[in-house]
């Protein structure tokens, strides 16, 4: 059957939910500078704009109806709530009306463009990601289940893979998880920017869990914290290359 993302969406969200009550004044350690209310307030407007982008219908969205709809007003928690539920509602109703090819626009290609099926996806790791910083803030963090995580780093070699121009020679990274057996490749013969690779030797391995690789490549984790074989300046530079914003 696959993974449900757009049940992910709803369920993290809910689960940010409990977590950021009663904590928007907390910092978020793996934000640094944010307090929980910012990133209330940042996960509000992510969703906002995607709700804008689904109805758009494959169009680039109405910027200011976004910005409108990210508005939490004073009760930041319960307008964050309502937000969220509206981009699940337009997503879900999206989805069933159009199906899940249908066209929207997004920013991770260079034709702008993608599904409704991708857009949901990516999302779905929004808010699982987001949800940890929340959970960490408030001193409750869950695990994030393995397929789930899984399919965060198979999200992440698709869409993340992209910075600034490679200056570190040839490397390659091996990415094991000990928990599901999943490897991928990341590497460069110094030529060209890192990108996935389909085989070849590593210079470098880091094993873990699953979760503890999909939150490594979001930076919540550091290489200090998994296991590494071989050449560690690599592994530092090549986790640390993709730009996340």
């Amino acid at each position: 059957m696959g993974i449900d993302h757009l049940a992910v969406v709803e369920e993290y969200s809910g689960a940010f939910t409990e977590a950021v009550a009663g904590n928007l004044g907390a910092p978020v350690p793996s934000c640094p500078g944010w307090t929980v209310g910012d990133l209330v307030a940042h996960l509000a407007e992510v969703q906002a704009w995607w709700t804008a982008v689904v109805l758009a219908k494959g169009a680039y969205p109405d910027e200011a109806a976004a910005r409108r709809a990210a508005d939490t007003g004073p009760d930041r928690v319960g307008g964050w709530r309502e937000i969220s539920a509206r981009y699940v509602a337009v997503q879900e109703e999206y989805l069933r009306r159009a199906g899940p090819d249908a066209p929207v626009w997004v920013w991770w290609n260079d034709e702008g463009r993608d599904t409704a099926a991708a857009l949901v996806s990516r999302q779905a790791h929004e808010a699982v990601v987001h949800c940890w910083d929340a959970q960490r803030a408030a001193g409750a963090v869950k695990s994030i289940p393995a397929e789930l995580a899984v399919d965060g780093v198979e999200e992440f070699f698709g869409r993340f893979l992209h910075g600034k121009a490679w200056e570190g020679g040839p490397a390659v990274l091996e990415l094991a998880a000990t928990d599901t057996g999943a490897r991928w490749l990341l590497g460069t013969d110094g030529s060209a920017k890192p990108a996935r690779l389909a085989g070849g030797a590593a210079d470098v391995r880091i094993e873990g869990t699953a979760e503890q690789l999909y939150l490594l490549l979001w930076r919540r984790l550091g290489v200090e914290e998994v296991t590494v074989t071989g050449d560690r300046a690599k592994a530092d530079a090549l986790i640390g290359w993709p730009d996340l914003t």
